[in-house]
């Protein structure tokens, strides 16, 4: 996977052979098959292990957070952490969403990641919560979206943060109690909007 990144980082396409990774990693052709099946597989686990990292992040940093603060927190740290190498983790995320003839298993081990920002639920409505799982599961969507959209380059580097915040704020105004919606309607304006006719 260190030799995925690599290719990935050199390369004007964001891409690599099968054949360049062997390469790479110093090994036979086949071991890179033998090991994840193929390049899908592979992608699958670099999404996996950038996963693992912002929440490795964000558990470094955690402080004595809500819920609404933990997952502001989290859209904060999972942002700068792609953005670090955008090359690199643009082609990760945006490889994801070619068809497979297997489904993969961002959707779940994002959903995760956003499970741990929610904590305890605590700074939200014990009236309006669902499900911890539920919630966690929308704001994967909408972190994913926002990703789409930079990835597309409709969202500049810049811009991501302001965009993934708003995107959480969105979700978390159904959840959040009266005390926090202020705060969250403020996130959620000052994210970034498409041109109109554009």
């Amino acid at each position: 996977m260190d030799a995925a990144e690599r290719l990935l980082q050199r390369s004007e396409d964001a891409d690599f052979s099968m054949r360049a990774l062997a390469a790479e990693a110093g090994v036979s052709f086949v071991t890179p098959f033998n090991h994840f099946g193929g390049k899908t597989q592979i992608i699958q686990a670099l999404s996996a292990r950038v996963i693992g990292r912002m929440a490795d992040r964000f558990q470094a940093h955690k402080g004595k957070e809500d819920a609404v603060a933990g997952v502001l927190t989290m859209s904060r740290i999972a942002v700068g952490l792609l953005l670090e190498r955008p090359g690199v983790y643009k082609a990760v995320v945006g490889s994801l969403g070619v068809v497979s003839p297997a489904p993969s298993a961002v959707w779940s081990q994002s959903r995760d990641l956003w499970a741990i920002a929610l904590a305890d639920l605590s700074g939200l409505a014990p009236e309006r919560i669902v499900g911890k799982a539920e919630i966690a599961a929308q704001l994967a969507v909408g972190f994913r979206g926002c990703l789409s959209f930079w990835i597309a380059g409709e969202i500049p580097d810049e811009a991501l943060a302001q965009a993934a915040a708003a995107a959480s704020a969105a979700v978390l105004l159904g959840f959040a109690e009266q005390r926090r919606r202020a705060p969250l309607l403020k996130v959620l304006a000052a994210g970034p909007r498409p041109e109109i006719g554009g």
